[in-house]
């Protein structure tokens, strides 16, 4: 169970006659998790899988599809998004994510721009003649579970490993007001027949990020649908938890 907060929603700017338009689908540019013996001396752009572009990238049509199902929206055809005037001549932001003292650098989907600016944010909804515009940011890590000897950092013995999705949905109108703003936190489920779950006998043995990616990906996608329960519940006056289940 994690704490993530509840559904922020201004329910008048929603209903099934509303127009919206994603505007940025970006990941922080490393999957975190354990890493073996060997990878902690090599650097990350030479891990294979650690690097999120790939996951975002086919992550992309999944996000799209779950938004477009959306009782309370309609949203613009993602390439007429992307070919617009006013998408082409946004300046895109410095592609960084910062957090208090840290930072982490950001990949964005097929063609997307990197868009952290509410007055942006603002501007395209005016330019695309939207009633709001969205921006989702995902983040992927590792869960493992066993090794019950530490050494110098690696838990040794039988682990399992399986991916996480956090994944934040923030909308806002045309004069920068933020109208949506919730976050979820999604494991893959070792009884999920598409998730991936990479069994490994020792902290020894390299982390195989890339066996995880399909796993990311699943998960992803579940973790949108999951907002946008969120949001049905919200429109429709139910209660909607601060405290969510991982699983």
């Amino acid at each position: 169970m994690v704490i993530t907060g509840s559904a922020d929603v201004d329910k008048k700017f929603f209903g099934a006659k509303k127009k919206f338009a994603v505007v940025s689908i970006a990941a922080t540019k490393t999957f975190r998790g354990e890493q073996g013996f060997g990878q902690m001396f090599t650097s990350n752009d030479n891990i294979p899988g650690l690097n999120t572009q790939p996951i975002i990238n086919k992550l992309d049509s999944k996000i799209i599809r779950s938004l477009n199902g959306s009782r309370y929206f309609t949203l613009l055809p993602e390439n007429s998004v992307l070919t617009s005037k006013a998408y082409k001549n946004i300046a895109e932001d410095e592609k960084v994510l910062k957090v208090l003292f840290i930072s982490e650098t950001m990949n964005v989907a097929n063609n997307y721009k990197y868009v952290s600016d509410e007055k942006k944010y603002a501007q395209l909804a005016k330019e695309l003649g939207v009633d709001g515009v969205i921006g989702i940011t995902m983040n992927f890590s590792i869960a493992s579970g066993g090794g019950k000897l530490s050494v110098m950092g690696l838990s040794l013995g039988k682990k399992s490993y399986s991916a996480t999705a956090t994944i934040t949905a923030i909308a806002y109108n045309k004069d920068g007001k933020v109208i949506w703003k919730d976050s979820t936190i999604k494991e893959a489920d070792p009884d999920d027949t598409k998730a991936i779950i990479l069994i490994d006998t020792s902290g020894i043995t390299d982390t195989n990020f890339e066996k995880l990616h399909p796993s990311a990906i699943e998960i992803g996608g579940k973790a949108v649908d999951i907002l946008l329960a969120r949001l049905d519940d919200t429109m429709a006056g139910k209660e909607v938890s601060s405290i969510q289940s991982v699983k």
